[in-house]
């Protein structure tokens, strides 16, 4: 091995010397670069430290990555600028136009001094991408679809995605449940995450548990108290209102948004600007199915009575009528019977009683004839033994006492 100091041999350090000096002389100036924001985050100090990264515009995979920075005291004035411009915050996926400085630093390599952003091309981005997602929307044919559902006449089964603790629930629910009046919803909260990097797909599995069990709710309503537009922004995201435009239960959403509707507002087949007045639309909803139930069972009411008066018109009528009728009828079965008795009935009847008369005066003969008391008076007499009618001299014996009966009297005796 050779140990001879060789004169081509440098430190790191004054490698990284070298390579900072080349590329301060060669990057001198400023430039201006548009990156999408991959990681942000700020430090007790006030910097900003970001990773910018550029996405392929097919598969979105990641072309180039490098670290950026906004020391704090520009950071202090970009920042409420920049907020008041857009309306929102530096955030994760956004696209940003940036005017840098390079830099290459011995301990952290080569990274971007941010010195100013461009807000307009932040908001150009934003409206460009909505424009996209709806275009996509339209042309996937889902856009409308959930407009075209039907709400229930009376939607009392609510399901809601929000986050638990958030205070747009709260006054959603009081609102609902504290109705004038006192209309008995039932609600279920499927709770989800309503900002930050995680609340699309949050959502999105929300919606999936709904879906389970659509047939068990009226309408479906997305709520949160509103926010800055980064706060909102996972509500313009196309994965969301697909599977919102998607779903076969009528959306309506209260997202708080102070400005312009999100895409999801868009898709969903009620926007509502907050979640009272989500809770209101629901209760006008039931409550003009109930003043219509109302002045139906009004009018039903009413021409039942007027039905109930007809009726009864037309049964006096026809009671007046049927008695006419019956007297009518009566007095010409009168004047038959009376004609048909004077005219054929009476001299049969006279015949009869003639004949009845001769039977009556033969039997009343016949019985005179035949009465005991006027045979007794003409010598006969009754003989009894022991109660009975003795009819047979062979009946008694020798000795037997007898009753004999006479037409005046009685007298008993022996048989000799």
């Amino acid at each position: 091995m050779n140990n001879l100091p060789n004169k081509n041999i440098i430190s790191l350090l004054e490698l990284q010397n070298m390579i900072k000096a080349e590329l301060n002389s060669a990057f001198s100036a400023n430039y201006q670069v548009v990156a999408d924001i991959n990681e942000i985050k700020e430090n007790a100090s006030g910097h900003c430290y970001l990773e910018l990264v550029q996405h392929d515009e097919n598969s979105n995979i990641p072309k180039a990555k490098l670290n950026a920075t906004i020391w704090s005291y520009t950071y202090r004035m970009l920042k409420p600028y920049f907020e008041n411009e857009t309306g929102t915050s530096l955030a994760t996926g956004m696209k940003i136009l940036v005017t840098t400085q390079i830099q290459y630093h011995e301990l952290y390599g080569l990274s971007l001094n941010i010195i100013d952003i461009d807000p307009s091309y932040t908001v150009s981005e934003i409206q460009l991408q909505r424009q996209r997602t709806i275009k996509k929307l339209i042309d996937d044919g889902i856009y409308d679809m959930n407009r075209y559902l039907q709400i229930p006449i009376l939607p009392l089964r609510i399901a809601i995605i929000s986050s638990a603790t958030a205070a747009g629930y709260r006054d959603f629910i009081n609102q609902l449940y504290d109705n004038d009046y006192n209309y008995n919803f039932t609600t279920r909260l499927f709770a989800a995450a309503m900002q930050g990097k995680d609340a699309e797909a949050s959502i999105i599995a929300a919606i999936d548990k709904v879906y389970e069990i659509a047939d068990s709710f009226d309408v479906l309503v997305i709520i949160r108290g509103g926010g800055s537009v980064s706060d909102l922004a996972c509500f313009d995201s196309y994965m969301l209102a697909s599977c919102i435009a998607q779903i076969p239960v009528p959306v309506i959403t209260g997202i708080g948004h102070d400005k312009d509707m999100s895409v999801t507002d868009m898709v969903a087949h009620t926007m509502m600007k907050t979640p009272t007045a989500a809770a209101e639309f629901l209760i006008a909803c039931v409550a003009r199915q109930d003043s219509y139930l109302n002045e139906i069972a009004a009018q039903f009411t009413d021409a039942v009575e007027m039905q109930l008066q007809n009726e009864i018109y037309e049964l006096q009528n026809i009671t007046v009528k049927l008695k006419n009728a019956a007297s009518a009828k009566i007095e010409q079965s009168k004047y038959f019977i009376k004609n048909f008795f004077t005219k054929q009935m009476k001299p049969i009847l006279m015949l009869c009683f003639r004949e009845l008369r001769k039977d009556l005066y033969f039997y009343q003969t016949n019985m005179e004839h035949n009465n005991p008391a006027q045979i007794l008076q003409r010598g006969y007499s009754i003989v009894t033994h022991n109660g009975k009618v003795v009819t047979d001299a062979n009946a008694v014996k020798t000795h037997d006492e007898i009753e004999i009966t006479l037409y005046k009297g009685k007298r008993k005796a022996t048989v000799s």
